[in-house]
């Protein structure tokens, strides 16, 4: 019976390799991570006898995510379990442990890294020359629609971000430090500012707080939104991270402005100015756009900062309030 035991799970394992190279799948699930050859060019049988071990263990890895059983087993877990979800009131029955949880009706909600208050003393926040910051720091989710989430998730998935914003806002806001409130923005509970199945915000989302830019960077009040149709959501993190493909629709809106002047603007990044949240034809309505993201900010010197954005008229830094206070505000310290 022991020698059974021993012996079951590497029959078993060998067995999913077997239907594994037999059956690729062209578009295999990815839950956590992305797997990447090593660069190792021979074959399982030649690897075997090598010395090359974890290019061996890359390859089996490779196979048996790439297998078409693989990937039926995980599609129907998740889409089964997301169902249960859709009509759940009491439980999140998710069953891959990744960085999203469901709410109510099945709705996709981002975890935490990390809870805290934070009191950052001694930043930098001075624009050079004519040039005036942005700051678009973007509300969790549940943070906004948490109406919508099972009560034991807001035991441990709310944290009390507007606290950290309202600090800031009211430490660092001048004439030249913009410093929107997204909470405000988004305080409507009869409005939904964030896609169904994803993390970021909608087309209703969007532009309210492209309005309100709008306004500080063309100084102007008179900037409506007119609900016009209808558009797909995204639902991409679900697809993503949930395996569940879904179609789902949101409305659209129209932003009724014309400006009498294209300003230059330069956006320090997250993934809310994905080309898939909001559209770079949208936006040149109104500026001459750069992008840059978080990560390819360049490793400056003080001195050098204000060659970095002196040309444009407006810098614009968005980011989620999770990440921004845990890590990318102290791009400001001195």
């Amino acid at each position: 019976m022991t020698f059974f035991k021993k012996i079951l799970p590497a029959v078993l394992l060998g067995a999913i390799f077997l239907f594994s190279t037999m059956f690729s799948s062209p578009n295999p699930y990815s839950i956590n991570k992305i797997q990447d050859n090593l660069g190792e060019t021979r074959s399982i049988s030649e690897l075997v006898f090598s010395t090359n071990r974890l290019e061996l263990k890359n390859k089996l890895e490779l196979i048996i995510y790439n297998s078409q059983i693989r990937n039926f087993i995980l599609k129907n877990i998740a889409e089964f379990s997301w169902t249960l979800q859709e009509s759940s009131r009491l439980f999140d029955y998710q069953f891959f442990n990744t960085e999203i949880f469901y709410g109510k009706n099945g709705e996709l909600f981002p975890k935490y890294s990390y809870c805290n208050n934070y009191n950052y003393q001694n930043l930098i926040l001075e624009p050079y020359g004519n040039t005036e910051f942005i700051f678009l720091v973007l509300p969790m989710k549940q943070e906004i629609e948490n109406s919508k989430i099972h009560s034991y998730q807001k035991t441990y998935s709310i944290c009390k971000n507007s606290k950290n914003l309202n600090l800031f806002i009211s430490q660092y806001q001048n004439e030249k430090v913009h410093i929107l409130n997204i909470y405000s923005l988004f305080s409507d509970e009869s409005k939904a500012y964030y896609e169904y199945g994803d993390t970021h915000w909608n087309e209703f989302g969007v532009k309210t707080v492209i309005s309100k830019v709008l306004e500080i960077t063309h100084s102007q009040k008179a900037i409506s939104l007119k609900r016009e149709g209808y558009k797909k959501e995204n639902n991409l993190v679900l697809s993503r991270l949930g395996l569940v493909e879904i179609e789902t629709f949101q409305d659209n809106y129209i932003l009724e402005f014309q400006p009498t002047e294209i300003k230059s603007v330069l956006i320090i990044r997250d993934s809310f100015f994905n080309e898939s949240y909001v559209s770079i034809n949208f936006l040149n309505n109104f500026y001459d756009i750069d992008f840059i993201t978080w990560d390819n900010i360049p490793n400056m010197e003080a001195e050098q900062i204000p060659n970095f954005y002196k040309d444009y008229d407006f810098v614009i830094f968005e980011s989620s309030i999770d990440s921004f206070f845990e890590s990318r505000i102290l791009k400001f310290s001195n």
